[in-house]
């Protein structure tokens, strides 16, 4: 049974003086149901339970090093599970030795399929040639009794152990014999989608050469997500040839593949090649759709341009094509970003007057515009009309709120909201964990945050971004840049994707140190990455420069901008007019 969550709806105590350590906020609770064998979440104890499982002649476990702490508790429970059902037989011989057949019967034998790959990592134990042919063998009997998600995934891990060196001895071991287990196709693909998990385009170029040489037509999806990772990686000519061998060869590219190539060229900046493919995709049985036309109006708005952006709205409209929410939400940002509040609300009620229910998102934009407008009163106002519509908030709602009237409003008024969202109980329960995590920051208990959320993640409670980026904003505002770090080096091994505000954040802490090379580089890195960096990045990192009377380095980041194609808001022009006035006073002053 999972774990339940309990919070206690606040304690709350204000002295006559309002302090934010006499708030006593949140009383967390955890229960959990356990069976006869003990699931305990104590390294050492899961440790030495697990090991007993594994088979003998392989190197001493160390579970740390291999798995995470939800990870080890799936596991465990997934392994007591069955126990239950008499399934033991197989956990004793696999002990015995590394059997392939047995480790598959195991992993079947678990409940999900991020159990079942848990427990191969644990399994594998060594990079040694015969644990890796073994472990191909394993892969070949998941292929064949349907599971090829998860072949896939042993195949990604095998390639990740042994190091990109190794690989091409990956690929002949799966390949050698494999006639005995599945098609050409089927190991083939396995291997495809093996290297792209990984990120390793030169390898799936020369996997699908092979299935082109054999005469195996490559799946749809599996060469849409190559394109993806090839304009993430900027190799345009590998991208043209793929497409051109789609067109001559099959299969022919959906609409899927098309977005897909639109969204990749617009994250390099590259709008017009996009707007391109648009007109395009008639020749080839496509429509652009409501993901096609987002794609690009998001483009529009990152550059600055708003007014095309609304353009592309008005063919989306004429094209038959119904905007959606998001992209309403897109263009209402856009405007908040560039100061025209008046605007952004205007869209907001002429949505309204469409029939279309603005939802939580669309209310967090235009209350967090108000705020960074300063109009706090409208800000507030608005999450009114937001409790009068029914609309629930959630954790966004709760941290524009929180921090819009401790950046701008009174203290007084900070310590009253702070309460009354609190016991208000409007907040779901699936934002419950991430509040409780956002509390504890905004109140100043920064390692107790932190403390939470690695308890939540061990206990495998429901958590979003949001709560990570809590903490990493939090350290990051402190002037605490390592702990700002830890943060997301356990976000990563959660699973959980960097948003741009995860990326601000980490900016933010190496600007305020003005550690400003190092922000660069982590900026470089982040784009090459592929992560959702937007103009605030360059404005937080342009900001620094200033502060640091560096010049020449944030006209170097301004021209980097433009040609980017990032183009400044009302923000960043602050910040070049506030930096710029001030080196001229600086001048002035020493001259």
């Amino acid at each position: 049974m999972s774990p339940k969550f309990h919070i206690s709806r606040p304690l709350l105590s204000l002295s006559s003086e309002p302090s934010l350590h006499h708030l006593s906020l949140i009383n967390l609770s955890f229960s959990h149901s356990h069976s006869h064998y003990s699931t305990s979440n104590s390294p050492s104890h899961t440790s030495h339970y697990l090991s007993q499982f594994l088979p003998l002649a392989h190197s001493p476990f160390k579970p740390l090093n291999t798995i995470t702490a939800r990870e080890r508790r799936l596991v465990v429970l997934g392994l007591s599970t069955a126990i239950k059902i008499d399934q033991g037989f197989a956990l004793k011989a696999f002990s015995l030795r590394f059997c392939p057949f047995l480790l598959v019967k195991i992993m079947k034998l678990l409940d999900t399929r991020h159990a079942a790959f848990a427990f191969f990592k644990l399994a594998f134990g060594d990079n040694s040639e015969e644990t890796v042919r073994l472990s191909c063998v394993a892969a070949h009997v998941l292929a064949a009794q349907g599971l090829h998600l998860l072949a896939q995934d042993v195949v990604s891990w095998l390639i990740a152990r042994v190091g990109a060196g190794r690989a091409d001895k990956i690929v002949e071991f799966m390949w050698r014999n494999h006639a005995m287990y599945e098609s050409d196709f089927s190991v083939l693909n396995t291997l495809l989608r093996g290297f792209l998990n990984l990120g390793m385009s030169l390898e799936a170029l020369e996997v699908l050469r092979k299935m082109r040489d054999v005469g195996v037509r490559p799946g749809l999806s599996s060469l849409t997500i190559l394109m993806r990772l090839l304009l993430r990686l900027g190799d345009y000519g590998s991208v043209w040839k793929v497409f051109k061998d789609m067109i001559h060869r099959g299969p022919r590219p959906s609409n899927i593949t098309f977005n897909v190539m639109l969204y990749g060229f617009c994250i390099q900046q590259k709008v017009a090649i996009a707007e391109s493919l648009l007109h395009l995709m008639h020749k080839f049985m496509c429509s652009p759709d409501v993901f096609t036309f987002n794609i690009l109006i998001n483009a529009c708005c990152v550059r600055g341009g708003t007014s095309v952006a609304f353009d592309w709205l008005h063919l989306m409209v004429r094209s038959g094509c119904e905007p959606s929410l998001a992209t309403l939400n897109t263009l209402m940002h856009a405007l908040c970003r560039e100061g025209n509040v008046g605007k952004a609300q205007k869209l907001f009620d002429e949505i309204q007057d469409m029939g279309i229910v603005p939802n939580a998102v669309m209310y967090n934009t235009l209350m967090d515009g108000y705020f960074k407008a300063r109009e706090v009163g409208q800000a507030r106002l608005l999450y009114e009309k937001m409790r009068t519509k029914g609309v629930s908030p959630d954790c966004v709602t709760f941290n524009i709120l929180v921090g819009g009237h401790y950046k701008y409003g009174r203290k007084d008024d900070w310590n009253t909201l702070l309460t009354d969202l609190i016991v208000s109980g409007l907040f779901p329960d699936s934002s419950l964990c991430d509040i409780a995590v956002s509390v504890l920051c905004w109140t100043g208990r920064l390692d107790d945050a932190m403390a939470l959320l690695q308890e939540m993640l061990e206990k495998g409670l429901t958590l979003s971004v949001v709560a990570f980026n809590s903490v990493i904003g939090a350290y990051s505002r402190a002037g605490l840049e390592d702990k700002a770090f830890e943060a997301y080096r356990i976000m990563v091994l959660g699973g959980f994707t960097p948003s741009s505000s995860t990326c601000n954040s980490l900016l933010m802490s190496l600007c305020r140190k003005g550690c400003l090379q190092e922000a660069r580089i982590l900026l470089y890195w982040m784009l090459e990455k592929g992560f959702p960096i937007n103009k605030v990045a360059y404005t937080v990192l342009l900001d620094g420069y200033f502060k640091m009377n560096d010049l020449d380095g944030a006209q170097f980041l301004w021209k980097e901008m433009k040609e980017r194609g990032i183009y400044p808001d009302a923000v960043a022009f602050t910040a070049l007019i506030d930096g710029l006035s001030k080196a001229e006073a600086s001048a002035i002053v020493g001259g």
